[in-house]
């Protein structure tokens, strides 16, 4: 068991603490319980723009890569569909340095125009590059608009159009900044050679005067039971045509993510799952053939998705694999499998406990989801999804009323 500790100062941040005196490093992490799940459906994008922009310099800091670089850190930070994080990995006896960069982030940023119109045409640029440009690009776009009808899921952290982008001005810039990055909706995470008694007193003389916003909202529109199948067939130029199903499951903290997560990895995870097997090995279908989940905090998406082999149409191909999910015999039983694809999670968790920063961001994700100390139990709850439970989920959660279909052909 990880040595954690927790305190959650008067504005309302919520600081974890972890100490490992193995390490000469220290983790500082700050994770926002925004993402673009928390964006109008009219201006979206906003929340990737806003990692972009709050890179650009705050009121006391105007350059924090140069501030970074001379204590030896390296920082980054990604944006997701439910949550915004910044990270530094630096020497532990430079920590102050990050604590302070990462409040004064949050105080108040520089609010420069000219940076607002950079960053704007940088991410214009990489929607461009990666998802309209690029083969594939627009699949998970597409996809996830045709499985979400209500939820904000339906659109990526990238938004949906760079049109959305171009039109955001320094007003919605504030409004967004001062509504989600405010102590009481963030959680920082301190990791490594550290001691407990010394970050918390950092915390609060960085942290600890910045006022708290308005409390966050986080009631998002629900999806309704889906009762037809739905699909969508487009044509793009792309070397092969390309199959996407997915079906609604649960949400991240539902005891069936991890028979979800199992049960993707037993259909579809390496050679010895059972659809490369079934579709790729014996039946010689697909190229290739792979499942897997999203696991986002709502409720997320089970996805397979193959390449058919060249010959073999893309409707063919399709109708082999349903063949196969939708006539698993409901008397199956697979003790082995279960078990080889429990002892796989396990090495990932194993795995990602290594190092001092991944450590940090399991936790700091953890926190905001719900609380790390349940997330600290992650093999127990693998380890405790039974062959039952497993195939109440194939049964329940894979049937065709409830499938989502994207026939992504190659123009001819």
């Amino acid at each position: 068991m990880l040595n954690i500790r927790k305190k959650t100062l008067s504005n309302g941040l919520r600081v974890v603490v972890h100490e490992d005196h193995t390490t000469p490093l220290a983790a500082c992490n700050i994770v926002y319980n925004v993402g673009s799940r928390d964006e109008h459906p009219d201006h979206t994008g906003f929340a990737h723009l806003m990692e972009h922009f709050m890179f650009t310099g705050s009121k006391n800091v105007p350059d924090f890569d140069k501030v970074l670089q001379k204590v030896g850190a390296i920082n980054n930070a990604y944006t997701s569909q439910d949550i915004t994080h910044y990270y530094e990995v630096l020497p532990a006896n430079n920590l102050e340095t990050a604590l302070w960069i990462e409040s004064d982030r949050m105080l108040e940023l520089a609010f420069r125009q000219e940076s607002l119109d950079i960053q704007k045409q940088v991410v214009i640029e990489e929607f461009k590059e990666n998802y309209l440009n690029r083969p594939y690009g627009d699949l998970m776009m597409l996809f996830s608009q045709m499985a979400y009808e209500r939820h904000p899921y339906q659109w990526l952290p990238i938004g949906k159009k760079p049109e959305h982008i171009a039109e955001v001005d320094m007003a919605m810039i504030k409004d967004f900044y001062y509504r989600f990055y405010r102590p009481n909706n963030a959680v920082l995470v301190v990791a490594g050679n550290v001691q407990y008694d010394e970050v918390i007193a950092l915390a609060e003389k960085w942290f600890g005067d910045i006022p708290s916003g308005a409390p966050v909202c986080k009631e998002y529109p629900q999806e309704l039971p889906q009762t037809a199948a739905r699909i969508q067939i487009v044509e793009r130029p792309v070397p092969s045509d390309l199959l996407m199903k997915g079906w609604h499951m649960c949400d991240r903290m539902h005891p069936d993510y991890y028979a979800c997560d199992l049960l993707s990895d037993m259909f579809g995870t390496g050679q010895s799952s059972y659809l490369y097997q079934k579709l790729v090995t014996e039946k010689k279908l697909f190229t290739d053939i792979s499942a897997s989940i999203m696991g986002t905090t709502d409720n997320g998406l089970f996805l397979i998705s193959g390449r058919p082999v060249e010959g073999v149409s893309i409707e063919a191909a399709d109708e082999a694999l349903c063949e196969y999910l939708y006539h698993f015999q409901a008397g199956s039983t697979f003790p082995h499998d279960l078990q080889k694809v429990q002892n796989r999670a396990e090495a990932v968790l194993l795995n990602n406990d290594i190092k001092i920063d991944d450590r940090a961001t399991n936790i700091a994700v953890g926190e905001t989801i719900s609380n790390v100390e349940y997330f600290l139990n992650e093999r127990e709850h693998y380890f405790d999804v039974t062959e039952e439970q497993m195939l109440r989920l194939i049964s329940e959660m894979l049937t065709e009323k409830k499938s989502n279909t994207l026939y992504y052909k190659a123009i001819k």
